[in-house]
């Protein structure tokens, strides 16, 4: 390529933006499948491929690839289109789906998560496609479904295979443009103990099942303790999230149930975690209590991914950040993210971008700046731009 193409217009980006946010695609419905059919008007059948991918139920994903100069080879932007749900519309200021505008500011549920974001990657696109310019490699602009529950469109990607040619991958969210290096994982378990009631006068009678459900957790945080502190996303972390057993105040409970969250990081191998859970449970804690039996269900396995700063992926951003004079900051992300979908099957490099600041993604009147968004996207037309 002779020249980077320029991003479009503040009008145009926010005429995009405030679109999407008009969008109802917040959980557990989705309806996804109304802004992939928005993003399919804006590209020509001419100067891209499209494939969508239909989950059912109006819920659906979408990758657009702008053809490259080689196209043997590829790389990859990912952002997710649905949004977290909306409860007390009365509490908005804003009212959640207007994307009012107040100077720099719009406004609107999923407009910092992730809105602001799909607007940076759309735009990004189209400064290739408007302008007949053509990427040294192919790009994958991947528009996902069901990112803030299940990851269906994530997983639909990776079973059909079409990212496998994919040699990096730039996971949009709202970083406030700084350099997103790791991510932290997720284990959620729901725990059945059954014990032996008893009369409390006299415990020893007894098989106290709450005893043994808190003696687990104890375990399980001892466990993660061993690790050192990660210089972004400091220490693992397990809570107690629910827990329920008893009813009497004077009988030994003999039953407990309770679920845990658990977050780790990327130090900490799942696999070797969750079979260390599954050996305190079978053999230490019920040595301690005799006669106690555990029941543990993983609902929910994100592994932890992260880069190191010398890595050749994130050193190249730093030179992009420099050439547009932004100040390059390394940031994380606390929760899970599509990311913990794609990086254990593709083991490819990654990083995390995006407009807007993660501390509204659940809050009353969501924003982000459209100053934000357009810097973003600026970003992203250069890392396309650029060979290697």
């Amino acid at each position: 390529m002779s020249s980077t193409p320029a991003m479009p217009t503040e009008k145009r980006v926010l005429s995009v933006l405030q679109q999407l946010i008009r969008m109802r695609t917040h959980q557990p419905y989705g309806n996804e499948k109304d802004i992939v059919k928005f993003i399919l008007s804006l590209f020509p059948e001419d100067r891209v491929e499209k494939r969508v991918i239909d989950h059912g139920s109006n819920r659906a994903s979408l990758i657009i690839t702008i053809p490259g100069s080689d196209r043997s080879r590829s790389r990859t932007i990912t952002g997710h289109i649905d949004t977290i749900g909306v409860d007390r519309f009365e509490d908005w200021q804003h009212p959640p789906f207007s994307a009012d505008v107040e100077g720099d500011l719009v406004y609107g549920r999923g407009s910092a998560d992730m809105k602001g974001g799909l607007a940076s990657m759309i735009s990004a696109a189209l400064a290739f496609v408007e302008n007949g310019q053509e990427p040294p490699v192919d790009i994958h602009f991947c528009f996902t479904a069901d990112e803030e529950v299940s990851g269906i469109g994530a997983r639909s990607m990776i079973r059909g295979g079409f990212l496998k040619d994919t040699e990096e991958l730039v996971v949009i969210k709202p970083t406030g443009e700084k350099i997103g290096l790791a991510e932290k994982g997720a284990i959620w378990l729901d725990i059945d103990v059954a014990g032996k009631n008893g009369h409390a006068a006299m415990p020893h009678r007894g098989v106290n099942a709450i005893d043994g459900f808190n003696e687990l957790v104890a375990e399980i945080k001892a466990l993660l303790s061993e690790a050192k502190e990660h210089p972004l996303l400091g220490y693992s972390t397990c809570v107690v999230t629910s827990l329920c057993g008893g009813g009497h105040a004077n009988i030994v409970p003999d039953s407990a149930a309770g679920k845990l969250d658990i977050r780790t990081l990327p130090s900490v191998d799942h696999d070797q975690f969750i079979a260390k859970i599954d050996y305190l449970s079978r053999e230490k804690i019920t040595r301690k209590f005799p006669g106690l039996e555990i029941s543990i269900k993983v609902t929910n396995n994100r592994p932890p991914v992260g880069m190191s700063k010398r890595s050749p992926l994130i050193r190249r951003f730093r030179e992009i950040y420099e050439d547009l004079g932004f100040s390059a900051e390394y940031t994380h992300i606390p929760y899970f993210t599509d990311a913990s979908i794609f990086i254990p099957y593709l083991g490819i490099p990654f990083i995390f971008l995006g407009p807007g600041d993660s501390r509204f993604y659940d809050q009353t009147d969501e924003y982000v700046s459209i100053t934000s968004v357009i810097n973003a996207g600026r970003i992203l037309i250069n890392y396309m731009s650029g060979s290697r």
